[in-house]
């Protein structure tokens, strides 16, 4: 029998990466009062089902055993909680993963195995991730290391933490499928629309055309910047073309998009077409997060994995007028403060000129010094036009969102 241990921490996907390579027959898990307090067995184990490791306990079977620790500085509590453990399955091979967790618990782990492996006692390995490469396991015996293939999904690493996507996955599907449905639309949006918005609607005629009575489109409430893409409109939302003048009805789905959802449609697009290529995965569009048993939730416009890390972007459409300047970048912080101690990235797109300085040009100095210490990287509106007017240059996409400025 193979028994796979791992110390509970802020950090799960080590554990998880680990649990999902070597697929242990029984699964072993130290939690400390503080982690106790956080659910992070519970998450773990959530975590796992969702990928299609099921390790709770049946009736009549034991599949994960959870290991309460006292006080997780305190050496002999450690060692104590390890006896309790190790003497569960006495006979088995141990593989010890002593990633994460405090340093005690660490030390105090990797000592009291690697004595019984040395003696002789018992036949395992000792294991540690180095957390910019979780899915590289390294054996701290011999120094050998592998790799496990696992990709993490957004809703399994989310679980890890205690948090859900809220969205149904019916929903996010139809919502992913009208987006490559508006795919060339988006990309003539996106190639030709500047600061202004693509429908000169009042405010309320920007509510009835996200309602789900739907709106007529007379002459007029086409901006006349988008003359030049009255032909993808009319391919993509079955309308007609009067006198230079786009006509007909569109429902709520369409108000969405052309009121503001078209630049997040069209990143989605990039991102889903190049995904193989940038080596990301589980491309999402509009996603809706939150912790679970809380009411409360946050939209990610745009979400993916890259090295088993979250990605979000936030997308800001047309001229920002309400936000001269930048508080944005103030909401995409507190949504990712939830997350601050897990491996997220967030970036801001947006066609607002109010992040420029006039003069130069260039991002204003304390938008950009903000948006350093929140670790938000800035797509900027030429960038979204480059990006429609090359869509399949990934060494552009790489550079845009993942240059040596840009990574972490």
């Amino acid at each position: 029998m193979r028994v796979l241990l791992c110390l509970l921490s802020a950090q799960h996907v080590p554990n998880l990466l680990s649990v999902h390579h070597y697929q242990p027959d029984r699964l072993v898990l130290i939690e400390s009062h503080g982690m106790q307090k956080k659910r992070a067995a519970a998450n773990l184990l959530a975590a796992l089902k969702l990928g299609g490791l099921d390790y709770a306990n049946q009736p009549g079977g034991e599949r994960s055993h959870v290991e309460p620790l006292e006080n997780e500085d305190d050496l002999e509590a450690i060692r104590r909680a390890l006896r309790q453990a190790y003497a569960r399955y006495p006979g088995a091979e141990w593989l010890v993963n002593v990633t994460g967790a405090t340093k005690p618990m660490s030390i105090a782990t990797y000592d009291f195995f690697n004595g019984l492996i040395r003696r002789g006692v018992l036949s395992g390995q000792l294991l540690y991730t180095n957390m910019s490469q979780p899915e590289r396991i390294i054996d701290l015996e011999n120094h050998s290391a592998v790799t496990c293939t696992h990709r993490l999904s957004i809703k399994q690493f989310l679980a890890g933490y205690g948090f859900e996507s809220r969205k149904a996955d019916r929903k996010l599907a139809e919502a992913e499928a009208r987006a490559r449905s508006w795919w060339e639309c988006s990309r003539a949006i996106a190639q030709r629309q500047g600061t202004e918005p693509v429908l000169a609607l009042s405010d309320e005629e920007r509510g009835r055309a996200r309602s789900r009575r739907g709106f007529d489109l007379k002459p007029g409430h086409v901006h006349p910047t988008c003359v030049p893409v009255l032909k993808p409109f009319a391919d993509c939302f079955s309308l007609q073309i009067k006198n230079g003048e786009l006509c007909g009805k569109i429902d709520k789905y369409a108000g969405d998009y052309l009121t503001g959802g078209w630049l997040e449609a069209f990143l989605w697009g990039v991102l889903d077409r190049q995904a193989g290529d940038l080596g990301i995965w589980d491309v999402r569009l509009g996603m809706d997060i939150g912790r679970v048993g809380d009411a409360t939730g946050n939209d990610f416009d745009v979400s993916f994995m890259r090295a088993n890390g979250l990605c979000m972007i936030e997308c800001k459409s047309g001229s920002q007028a309400h936000d001269p300047q930048g508080d944005v970048l103030y909401r995409i912080e507190a949504v990712i403060r939830q997350f601050r101690a897990l491996r997220v990235q967030s970036w801001l797109a947006t066609t607002s000129a109010n992040l420029l300085d006039r003069q130069t040009g260039d991002v204003k100095t304390h938008i950009a010094t903000r948006a350093n210490i929140y670790g938000c990287h800035l797509i900027l509106h030429d960038q979204i036009v480059k990006l429609a007017e090359n869509p399949d240059d990934v060494a552009l996409l790489q550079s845009v969102l993942f240059s040596a400025s840009n990574d972490s």
